[in-house]
């Protein structure tokens, strides 16, 4: 079995272009999707544990709208290929289960926003890459397990029509590293990702106040000015139940396949967020884990490749 080992976030800020492409695959933690540190002017949509919507400007005097709600029910996991499926996953549904260690103020904390539609990518750009993160679930035990990831694949879809395959975990590697749970100060350790002999990938669970941080390397790429849109899907599961494990996958643009991380006055210069799913509960059996920017309509007119 062979085993991966990714270069921590440092190395890559450190040494920049002399980075190899596999290892430049390293992303940004989602902390770009709505931390208060990195933009003083953001809106951000809370939910907190105890269920209670509030709004706030960072860095402001917070003005709070609350409204008390019943806890949302669970949407049912995907264990078959369907759009359907696709959008529980990526319309902004709040699941009712958070990750442990997370602040509840990041726009992220409840799970991603819902998908608005075509979304090019910035016109310079020419690659982007796939990623999920796995984090103990608030509120209940947490017990040490195993994680098994296969079938990760993430897809374009190009301003001409059609789906273009940029990054297939058949073919790619899988890179991750360890991270603090709420990204603080990028930091992070190694963390063993071990191939089997299914081709599928075993990493160990986070412990608590830390997350299984992931992604597919080397980068996608794709001719710049030619995309409108991301789909990807993958296949997650743990050995024990009582992990209580939740993931979500999402993906981030990149200015080229060698591009270094570059986070410079609150902007990542060279590799803004594209987005991230709804946080969904892992179980002993596999199931699907998908992300997009595309609407349902879009979707049901010209379908992703489900396969």
């Amino acid at each position: 079995m062979k085993e991966h080992l990714a270069i921590p976030l440092t190395a890559l800020m450190l040494h920049g272009a002399l980075v190899s492409s596999a290892s430049a695959a390293t992303i940004a933690p989602p902390s770009q999707y709505g931390r208060c540190s990195d933009n003083g002017n953001l809106l951000l949509e809370i939910e907190s544990a105890s269920h209670m919507t509030q709004r706030a400007m960072c860095h402001q005097k917070p003005v709070l709208q609350v409204q008390l709600r019943e806890p949302p029910a669970l949407k049912p996991i995907c264990t078959s290929l369907s759009i359907d499926c696709v959008v529980s996953q990526t319309s902004g549904y709040d699941n009712g289960i958070y990750p442990q260690g997370v602040r509840t103020y990041f726009s992220w904390y409840a799970g991603g926003p819902a998908a608005t539609g075509n979304i090019a990518s910035p016109s310079n750009f020419s690659s982007l890459t796939g990623w999920g993160q796995i984090y103990p679930q608030v509120g209940v035990s947490n017990v040490a397990a195993s994680v098994y990831l296969k079938d990760y694949r993430v897809y374009v879809h190009l301003t001409s029509g059609g789906w273009q395959l940029v990054q297939d975990q058949a073919t790619n590697s899988i890179g991750g590293r360890r991270y603090v749970a709420d990204f603080s100060n990028n930091s992070s350790s190694e963390m063993s990702l071990v191939v089997q002999p299914d081709g599928s990938v075993r990493m160990d669970s986070p412990a608590s106040g830390y997350n299984n941080h992931f992604w597919i390397e080397p980068r996608g790429s794709y001719a710049p000015g030619t995309v409108n849109g991301v789909f990807s899907l993958a296949q997650l599961r743990t050995d024990d139940a009582s992990a209580n494990l939740i993931a979500n996958f999402g993906a981030d643009w990149w200015r080229d396949t060698s591009a270094p991380y570059l986070y410079l006055n609150g902007v990542f210069v060279n590799n803004p967020g594209i987005g991230m799913g709804t946080w969904v509960k892992l179980t002993t059996t596999y199931q699907y884990f998908f992300f997009t920017t595309m609407t349902k309509s879009q979707l049901q007119a010209e379908p992703p490749p489900l396969r």
